[in-house]
């Protein structure tokens, strides 16, 4: 039986905490960067999906320990200790962001993002080895992966852990829903016929995955789009359920919760934004390399004409 709970978190609550606008210019300053040219496109991509590909593995783990964690979070109401447990109410909306890999005949998320990859890499003209030297995996990625690893799982039976651990949750599918609905913006609709969007507008390649057939921008319009919303609007509505569920639910006061659960925001924030500089930095990187390389080829061609001309005279 479930109960009334105050939706006391809400996006209105984490929007008057946030410059969301301040944080969204990042992301946007890097897609806008990477569209120019198709190898930085591929780039970041590469980057970005192989950083999503960990989700489904680590909502998982966050729900398993919020589901280990018996009798953590009870029913005030309740008189009855077996009755009061309420943490596989919790686990279970937490869950929710990773339920719909899979499910109902959908394909799974990460051969949605590997599709768009390869088209990604037919765009740009990479040749099998180009790409598996972009799928070598820096360390500063290492280093975001593994603490975002750490940050979501959540200790069994640790309530602060674990409401930390939410509210990385919250941030990662709050802002998630933003960064989708940017990189749409950008490549879709800012360069609306041109790169990236003039090629699949030409090619208007498909796959078939459980039996549907999927375009390759599906990976990024399933998760959110520009001036719409998908899975992340969704999986944000649900983590911020599970954090009023826990407030209802837990011990701690409301006060405390906040505390943690801003922590844990925090941290997925510093991590996102980080993300996205170090792509900027990789793409602006290999920007000027390939300036430099055009530059050069144009100075040792016109050097060969010189010599050319001077033998003829």
């Amino acid at each position: 039986m479930h109960y009334f709970i105050e939706q006391y978190f809400t996006e209105e609550y984490f929007e008057e905490l946030y410059d969301f606008a301040e944080l969204e210019r990042t992301v946007a300053s890097t897609v806008r960067l990477a569209a120019k040219d198709p190898l930085c496109l591929y780039l970041f991509f590469q980057r970005y999906t192989h950083f999503n590909s960990y989700a489904s593995a680590v909502i998982s783990r966050l729900a398993s320990s919020i589901s280990l964690s018996r009798y953590l979070f009870n029913n005030p109401e309740s008189t009855v200790t077996e009755q009061a447990d309420r943490g596989m109410d919790i686990a279970a909306l937490v869950l929710s962001a990773a339920a719909d890999e899979g499910a109902n005949e959908s394909p799974v998320h990460r051969a949605l993002a590997q599709y768009l990859l390869k088209i990604l890499g037919d765009y740009g003209e990479l040749s099998s080895e180009e790409r598996n030297q972009f799928a070598e995996i820096p360390t500063w990625l290492r280093d975001v992966i593994d603490e975002v690893i750490i940050n979501y799982s959540g200790t069994p039976n640790n309530l602060r852990s674990l409401v930390k651990a939410m509210g990385f949750h919250l941030a990662s599918e709050m802002l998630g829903d933003r960064e989708y609905a940017l990189i749409d913006m950008v490549v879709r609709h800012e360069n609306k016929g041109l790169g990236f969007d003039s090629y699949l507008r030409q090619n208007r390649n498909t796959v078939s995955l459980n039996g549907h057939r999927y375009k390759p921008w599906a990976w990024v319009v399933i998760h959110s789009r520009h001036n719409g919303s998908g899975a992340e609007a969704e999986h944000s509505e649900y983590a911020t359920s599970a954090l009023n569920m826990t407030l209802r639910y837990s011990s701690a006061s409301k006060e405390q919760l906040m505390v943690w659960v801003q922590e844990g925001f925090d941290l997925f924030v510093e991590l996102q934004q980080r993300l996205f500089r170090e792509i900027f930095s990789e793409c602006l990187k290999l920007s000027q390399e390939k300036a430099m390389f055009s530059e050069n080829s144009k100075t040792a061609m016109s050097t060969e004409n010189s010599k050319t001309e001077m033998l003829v005279y």
